[in-house]
């Protein structure tokens, strides 16, 4: 058995395909693969998603997509490489290698680009390297701990760098400017040398080259400083016809990246407006439940996973309680991922001798995940039906199949296991049901199948 799915592979060059392709997402992509090839003007799209939405699924399948078309593509984990100092170096040290990876290093154009981003990164290098010196030595010297001969020396020395420094900037600032704009004008040809277009037939229009597409992937899990310096880079130094960036991110939490760099009260929504050109949202549209992405992603989890149980029904219907709860919370992926894996180990862990409602294991699964404060009541003994029928919203009512909500038989157990007050015939039937298992007092049944099942990982004699 495996406890949790396997990573999806996915090719270069693969794209969109039936078998990995499980939320049907081609149709996007192929939407923005036709957006892409005709807008000359550089465009910054944003991918948005919340986390374990299956952003980067996305972006490695569409980039798989836009090389089988011709299209230069280069993907950058943002998360991965925010330890780096200058995102300009990042950006451009990515795009080098892309020209290597093609062996067009040697090209003019080519060439010229590398010199080129050397040039600006020494520009850009520099200026930085001024404002740290200065930020050091502000927070470092403390004029009232000196002498006021040292201090008076100081002020003399800064003033005489002062006055050099502004007449240097003076002098270079054409300068500095000549050489940011060389590096937009090779950046702007390079296209035409990675995806250089065909000959123009006699008597027709000239096609023109591919553009560049550079995809960034987890922005919104990076060091703040360092996202919002790669969008302001990608502004400031990348935007130049036929180069298009797209980036895989949550737009919520980038707000809360500006927010947390530049303060409260700016208004991040704005300011990320700057720098985006369009957003693309990976929605949820599905109209019936059975089209929804969490059903479709927990179908390929339990044939991934291979949920081992020798009680079909169990399996059945703790992976329906949890489908129900998944698309009526609207989970993320992860957290599905998450409370799946706690059901698998259940089925594994037991045999069908075991006491295991399917509607309290998947229920406790779920609480273990995404309301661990709730679960631990529950081992406890002070969970009550109230918190559980708003934690799941029980209210929704289901018959199993055509309408999304929960079986009375699921809400039962529920009612039976908590609700002070039950009906006779509720009882007996219960009680009826759970005389092989010795329970004397219905509230400790939750109790002891969180300890014993959940959160128990002795082997089963099927698994010995």
């Amino acid at each position: 058995m495996r406890i949790f799915p396997r990573p999806l592979e996915i090719g270069d060059t693969e794209g969109f395909t039936g078998e990995k392709d499980i939320f049907g997402r081609q149709e996007l992509g192929s939407s923005l693969t036709s957006l892409v090839g005709l807008v000359v003007d550089p465009m910054v799209i944003a991918i948005d998603g919340q986390w374990g939405t299956g952003k980067t699924t996305f972006l490695k399948m569409w980039a798989g997509q836009l090389r089988q078309q011709g299209f230069p593509v280069i993907y950058f984990d943002a998360f991965e490489n925010d330890y780096v100092d200058d995102a300009f170096a990042a950006l451009a040290s990515e795009i080098i290698g892309l020209v290597e990876a093609e062996k067009k290093a040697n090209e003019p154009k080519a060439r010229e680009f590398k010199a080129k981003a050397v040039g600006a990164l020494k520009v850009l290098g520099r200026s930085a390297i001024k404002v740290g010196v200065k930020a050091a030595s502000m927070g470092t010297l403390d004029a009232t701990e000196l002498s006021d001969d040292i201090v008076e020396a100081i002020s003399d020395e800064a003033e005489e760098l002062t006055d050099k420094h502004i007449g240097e900037l003076l002098t270079k600032q054409a300068e500095h400017r000549s050489i940011l704009q060389g590096f937009r004008d090779a950046l702007r040809d390079l296209p035409g040398i990675l995806a250089p277009a065909p000959e123009p037939k006699e008597g027709k229009e000239a096609a023109k080259a591919k553009p560049l597409i550079f995809m960034i992937d987890e922005l919104d899990r990076c060091k703040p400083l360092f996202a919002l310096a790669l969008l302001e880079r990608i502004k400031h130094f990348f935007a130049v016809p036929n180069v298009h960036f797209a980036l895989g991110t949550h737009m919520g939490q980038l707000r809360n990246s500006v927010n947390a760099a530049y303060g409260a009260n700016i208004n991040a929504n704005t300011y990320l407006q700057k720098f985006i050109s369009l957003t693309f949202p990976l929605t949820d549209h599905g109209s019936h439940q059975y089209d929804r992405t969490a059903t479709k992603y927990i179908a390929h989890l339990q044939k991934e996973m291979d949920i081992a149980s020798d009680d079909q029904n169990f399996t059945e219907h703790s992976v329906r309680f949890a489908q129900t709860y998944a698309l009526i919370h609207d989970c993320s992926l992860r957290d599905v991922e998450h409370f799946m894996t706690n059901i698998a180990l259940a089925a594994a862990f037991t045999t069908k001798h075991t006491l295991r409602p399917a509607p309290l294991i998947a229920g406790l699964s779920i609480l273990r995940v995404v309301q661990p404060e709730l679960y631990a009541r529950a081992k406890l003994k002070k969970l009550t039906y109230e918190e559980v029928e708003k934690a799941f919203s029980l209210e929704h009512k289901g018959d199993g199949d055509s309408e999304l909500g929960y079986t009375q038989w699921e809400r039962h157990w529920w009612e039976y296991c908590l609700n002070k007050e039950i009906s006779e015939e509720m009882a007996r039937n219960f009680s009826n049901g759970l005389f092989n298992y010795y329970i004397s007092d219905r509230f400790s049944i939750i109790p002891l199948i969180a300890h014993k099942v959940v959160d128990n990982l002795v082997p089963s004699q099927k698994n010995q």
